[in-house]
């Protein structure tokens, strides 16, 4: 299933767990059947901490890994943050004057991904309108990290990267700066500091006037279809999503800055200045219902016959069908957008109806993202051939105490 929220549960409460790695808890019990000498597995992996490459932070969650080092914004200087050979930026790109504008009205912004959002796509992180120290979305919600300094929208899963999903300017404007010939690649494989000081990947940038400049990261390679100079219209393609530079998951970053400063554009707000702010939002009227915050979302979830880390549940190396003979049989559930006080319940049962697992937790502390797992492992006897039934319920603690579940689903996986 194309969620997230990967988990490990076992028939205790969770005690936390840190970011250095999956942590399974186990305990010895006898199963319904007479099954001895198997593990309960529950993990809860808080990636709030974790480096997972955007190439703009010094900490950052999963997918958006820092740098070591500075790596410049789109716009601060123009052409600075194309450092590379394969930048296709000159002195005369620099000077060129920005388009005249040709649309009447206040600058509003158009998506800078065509794809159906909240059904193809959807937005993973917001602009840090909190402190370093805090990080906080511009709802004083949890999807952002320290440093963020643009909105993420990501794909859901990498079939659509290789077909082909165009990135496409948000308003008219003239381009300032390209950089492309980065490969498409989980940075994990080739180590960050291959790509430090090109965090970003392949990149566009527009200038738009009056200060105006929007920055289109990690685009595909080869396909940028623009070069420093042209003119662009709005929903003109630009380029398409890609994996380039320090990322680990197909998305693009897109940044506003208005002389020199990062907005948030979905309340015109500087960076830092604040969550919790009636501003003016940046984005076109009708695009406001696909833009509703999301406040929690699912990005992966799936079987496995032993615990996966998040690289392989982001590839969504699950088994389907699973081995009766395997010795293990585990749940998977990656999400992002926790809040303190919200928590979850995980139920796995057997073909027969009986209960194979079941466990929960409360947290108490918010996180960009979690990998959780519910299972079994060290199984001494075969599963029992049939249909396993996984029941996830996640819900939030309201200001009166009561708790209110807005994620209800289950899945299924075949034992053979």
């Amino acid at each position: 299933m194309r969620r997230i929220i990967v988990g490990l549960v076992v028939l205790v409460a969770l005690i936390g767990v840190g970011v250095a790695g999956l942590q399974l808890l186990g305990r010895m019990q006898s199963d319904q059947d007479g099954r001895v000498a198997q593990t309960t597995i529950s993990s809860d992996t808080d990636n709030q901490n974790d480096s997972d490459g955007d190439g703009d932070s010094e900490r950052a969650p999963i997918g958006l890994e820092p740098a070591e080092g500075t790596i410049a914004p789109i716009g601060e200087a123009i052409g600075d943050a194309v450092k590379d050979g394969a930048a296709e930026v000159t002195d005369a790109a620099k000077d060129i004057a920005p388009m005249p504008a040709v649309e009447t009205g206040p600058f509003r912004l158009s998506l800078p991904i065509d794809c159906d959002l909240g059904n193809d796509c959807y937005i993973l992180n917001y602009v840090n309108a909190g402190s370093e120290a805090d990080p906080r979305d511009y709802t004083c919600g949890s999807l952002t990290y320290d440093e963020h300094r643009g909105t993420d929208f990501r794909l859901i899963d990498y079939k659509q990267m290789e077909d082909g999903v165009n990135v496409v300017a948000a308003a008219p404007g003239t381009v300032t700066v390209v950089r492309d010939g980065m490969p498409d690649a989980n940075f994990k494989l080739f180590g960050r500091s291959a790509v430090t000081d090109r965090g970003r990947g392949n990149v566009v940038g527009v200038d738009h006037g009056n200060g105006i400049i929007t920055g289109y990261s990690h685009l595909k390679r080869g396909s940028i279809t623009v070069k420093p100079g042209d003119v662009v219209q709005r929903g003109q393609t630009l380029g398409q999503v890609g994996l380039s530079g320090l990322t680990e998951f197909p998305h693009v970053h897109f940044e506003v800055m208005q002389n020199g400063t990062f907005l948030d554009p979905f309340t015109g707000a500087a960076r830092h200045e604040g969550c919790g702010l009636s501003g003016e939002s940046m984005w076109r009227d009708d695009l406001m219902d696909g833009l509703r915050y999301p406040r929690t979302l699912i990005m992966r979830t799936g079987f496995a016959d032993e615990p996966l880390n998040r690289a392989a549940v982001e590839y969504e190396l699950f088994n389907r069908p699973i081995n009766a003979d395997s010795t293990g049989l585990v749940y998977h559930i990656y999400l992002a957008g926790i809040h303190p006080g919200d928590g979850f319940v995980a139920e796995i049962t057997d073909p027969q109806g009986q209960r194979f697992v079941k466990s929960g937790r409360r947290f108490d502390t918010y996180s960009q993202s979690r990998l959780l797992a519910v299972g079994r492992q060290g199984l001494n006897a075969p599963l029992i051939p049939g249909t396993y039934t996984a029941h996830f319920q996640y819900y939030q603690k309201n200001d009166d105490g009561t708790d209110t579940v807005t994620l209800d689903f289950t899945d299924t996986v075949d034992v053979q």
